[in-house]
């Protein structure tokens, strides 16, 4: 019995990596050719039509005493989730970092930071289809507001940046933080002193490190897209290069966190990639829509990829969270996990509950193949029989197995078949509790400390009887 129950978890297993490796079709980049765009001067972003590019009748001439201005404020926003440093050059964001979410377990470790600027690169930057554009990222902003300390999940805070350009127009970024959500909407308006647009096509930039990119059979850090195609990940960078990719939104993962890019206005969204040096950034497009103006909406995401959170932000977040070939199956399993530990408050047993919950679920089907097993065995003798009989007739011998079968009522598939429908279920566990953000850090028992990290108690006890 166990031997055929070990082969037909072998089988199964190999059914389907074959069938995940030859019939599952991969996800290809709708990418649209176009010519490569001539290399930018330092700090200035690449458009996603250079050749193309309308010019505004109003250019960005800067107010010189803004060009003057030395002091750089920097304004410190403050949520139950998280704190941001929006500095004044370029009205960007200079670091964010996760209140919940420290880098390992010391008591002295920092916080994880999404997003920090350092080298003279910032994370987050405004792109024009402009040859002007990169001074604005340059300028210094006014703020309306010193500090944002929001301490209420129900409160929200509007911090207004604003730029005056020579001709009486004027820059104006505006960010809406909120109480209860990672997510940050922002509103980017370039107008004339008649309110009219000065650009056709605005953009964000993100800036990454290349160095911060992985990738493995279980997991990947880098950049990644939602396209008709559902979420891609972007690891071909020579390919993507100056290709414009559309997608829904776009941004750089993490094993554990998201830094997304949503643009808002209506239309096609393009997606950029380019590599220069150390670093890789990722532009994502889109026009002002007639209602909005000059006014280019945003939506900003930069936390944990949970579920809840990731659906509280909308613009199906929620698929950045991939829970792999079975993840119509996984998610759900997640979802229980979670409900198991809102009443035991220790995923580690929240775990033991679920797997005991599932095997409960499953012990008529394991039933009925351990009953088969037997009554396989039950029968060997005859089949032993039948097979020395007619062992020089297959077809009769085939035959008078099949009578066998029939007349004692025995499936020859019946215990393994239920044993391979079991074999999905515990693969989209194995994944959900591989990706789940809620067992990082999470303790279990005595010296159980990190329920997403390696066993290292038992890897020390294998290491001192090695050396024995």
């Amino acid at each position: 019995m166990e031997k055929r129950a070990l082969l037909a978890f072998i089988l199964s297993v190999a059914i389907l990596t074959i069938w995940s490796y030859w019939f599952v079709p991969q996800p290809q980049s709708p990418v649209v050719e176009e010519k490569q765009a001539q290399p930018q001067e330092a700090g200035q972003v690449s458009s996603p039509h250079p050749e193309k590019a309308p010019v505004p009748k109003a250019s960005f001439p800067l107010r010189e005493e803004v060009k003057e201005v030395l002091h750089e404020k920097v304004v410190r926003v403050e949520t139950p989730f998280y704190v941001a440093l929006i500095g004044a050059r370029g009205a960007t964001l200079e670091s964010w970092q996760l209140k919940k979410y420290k880098e390992s377990l010391s008591p002295e470790a920092p916080p994880i930071e999404l997003i920090r600027s350092e080298k003279g690169e910032r994370g987050l930057e405004l792109a024009f289809e402009h040859p002007q554009g990169a001074g604005i990222n340059n300028a210094v902003f006014g703020f309306d507001q010193d500090q944002i300390n929001i301490k209420a999940p129900s409160e929200k805070a509007v911090l207004r940046a604003s730029l005056p350009l020579s001709d009486g127009g004027q820059v104006v970024k505006e960010f809406v933080f909120y109480g209860d959500r990672y997510s940050v909407d922002m509103k980017v308006s370039v107008c004339d002193s008649q309110g009219r647009s000065l650009v056709e096509k605005m953009g964000l930039s993100l800036s990454y490190e290349a160095s911060r990119m992985s990738s493995s059979s279980t997991s990947f850090s880098g950049p990644v897209a939602l396209t008709t195609h559902g979420l891609e990940e972007l690891k071909d960078l020579e390919k993507l290069a100056g290709k414009p990719l559309e997608a829904k939104w776009g941004g750089f993962a993490q094993h554990y966190f998201l830094f997304a890019l949503v643009p808002q206005a209506p239309g096609r969204h393009d997606l950029f990639l380019e590599k220069k040096d150390d670093r890789v950034r990722m532009s994502l497009w889109q026009g002002a829509s007639a209602q909005d103006g000059c006014t280019h909406p945003f939506r900003l995401y930069l936390g944990p990829k949970s579920i809840e959170d990731l659906k509280l932000a909308g613009e199906d977040l929620d698929k950045a969270l991939h829970l792999g070939f079975f993840d119509v199956i996984a998610r759900p399993l997640l979802l229980a996990m979670k409900f198991i530990n809102d009443y035991t408050h220790n995923y580690g047993i929240a775990i033991i509950v679920l797997t005991i919950v599932i095997k409960l679920l499953f012990w008529p089907l394991t039933h009925k193949s351990y009953a088969s097993m037997k009554e396989m065995q039950r029968i060997q003798p005859r089949i032993k029989q039948l097979r020395e009989r007619f062992k020089d007739d297959r077809e009769q011998l085939n035959r008078e197995m099949m009578l066998l079968y029939k007349t004692h009522k025995v499936n020859p598939l019946g215990g393994c078949l239920p044993m391979v429908l079991q074999i999905p279920v515990f693969f989209a566990l194995y994944k959900a509790l591989l990706d789940s953000i809620e067992l990082r850090h999470a303790p279990f028992i005595f010296w159980v400390k990190d329920l997403s990290a390696p066993d290292y108690l038992c890897a020390s006890r294998l290491d001192s009887a090695s050396l024995v």
